[in-house]
């Protein structure tokens, strides 16, 4: 009698899992929009993949995106930039992350290093382009997720880069950014593969391929510049020395970049990690998204019909097992 009423409900509760509608279900969600450098730097093999061989910051970048992405919850959605030199170029606007998946995926796999317009790399000048256009495209409540080495080429001179704080806030009729800078590299510094026209890898840039420093607008204190000729050499006439040819993650130079902007700053190390860094609190939204609840009655339907057979095949079990048992003695 016990085993019919397991099996009624059973049967009324897988019903009710086949029936039952999608219900109103609070939950949290992201909206992020991913910004990724594709100047030459990010080209250097300065991490590993799965195996253990070296794959360079973009491919490491571009792994670990879609990683974090596939545990993001549905009703979240992933927007996609790239930026050369200071000009940032949106691919396409936040897509819903469950149901537009392989779209994002292909697009994340796709970016490539060749689709640089421009050789130079000015970090600061495309962050501040960056939070500009996102105000522009009206995509405010997103957070931005800059993926970046942070290596300026050539050298930043300061006294033109742009003031991110008052960007932020100076608009009082604007919300700022929220978002977070990802520094990309080892802390060690490598050596940047040159490629042909072809795309072919024909050797390391060198000191005399890569300016050491500034050469743009006025010097702050031409009396710290060695041969400083006001007209002719504003930067000095002496070459310099340096090591603008070799690469690392400007962790420093991106943290001093995120203070006065507010954003969040991670350095890349694992897709888990960059999981839980864009995930923060602080970037998170309140959803009531329609779910599906439908797994509970099916998992309730299936213990009790578990439960309906198991008795009888126990006692059953048993009932065989003490027979032999007791065979055994008797011999």
């Amino acid at each position: 009698m016990k085993s019919i009423w397991l099996l009624i409900s059973s049967a009324l509760l897988l019903l009710t899992a086949v029936l039952m509608p999608n219900l109103p279900f609070p939950s949290k969600k992201y909206d992020y929009f991913f910004m990724l450098d594709i100047t030459r730097s990010m080209n250097v093999q300065d991490y590993q993949d799965n195996n253990g061989d070296p794959i360079s910051r973009l491919e490491k970048v571009k792994a670990d995106a879609l990683l974090a992405i596939q545990k993001l919850p549905c009703g979240s959605r992933v927007g996609l930039g790239v930026f050369t030199e200071r000009m940032p170029t949106l691919l396409y606007t936040p897509m819903e992350v469950c149901s537009d998946y392989p779209e994002i995926r292909e697009s994340i796999r796709r970016i490539d290093w060749r689709m640089a317009w421009v050789a130079d790399s000015n970090i600061i000048q495309a962050l501040a382009n960056t939070l500009e256009l996102i105000h522009t495209v009206e995509l405010s409540n997103t957070t931005l997720v800059f993926f970046t080495d942070g290596q300026e080429a050539p050298p930043m001179n300061s006294r033109y880069a742009p003031d991110l704080a008052e960007i932020q806030f100076a608009e009082e009729d604007r919300n700022p950014i929220k978002g977070i800078i990802i520094g990309t590299g080892d802390h060690a510094l490598s050596r940047i593969p040159k490629y042909d026209e072809e795309g072919l890898q024909v050797g390391f840039y060198t000191a005399e391929d890569v300016p050491q420093g500034t050469t743009f607008g006025l010097p702050e204190d031409p009396s710290q510049i060695e041969g400083y000729v006001p007209r002719n050499a504003p930067w000095g006439n002496q070459a310099r020395a340096g090591s603008e040819h070799l690469s690392n993650v400007k962790e420093d130079y991106l943290k001093s970049l995120a203070e006065p902007a507010k954003l969040h700053y991670h350095h890349l190390q694992s897709a888990n990690e960059l999981y839980d860094a864009i995930t923060h609190e602080d970037f998170s939204q309140r959803q009531i998204r329609q779910t599906d609840l439908s797994f509970i009655p099916a998992a309730l339907a299936l213990i009790f019909l578990f439960l309906a057979y198991l008795p009888e095949n126990l006692l059953s079990f048993k009932h065989k097992s003490r027979k032999i048992m007791s065979g055994k003695l008797n011999s």
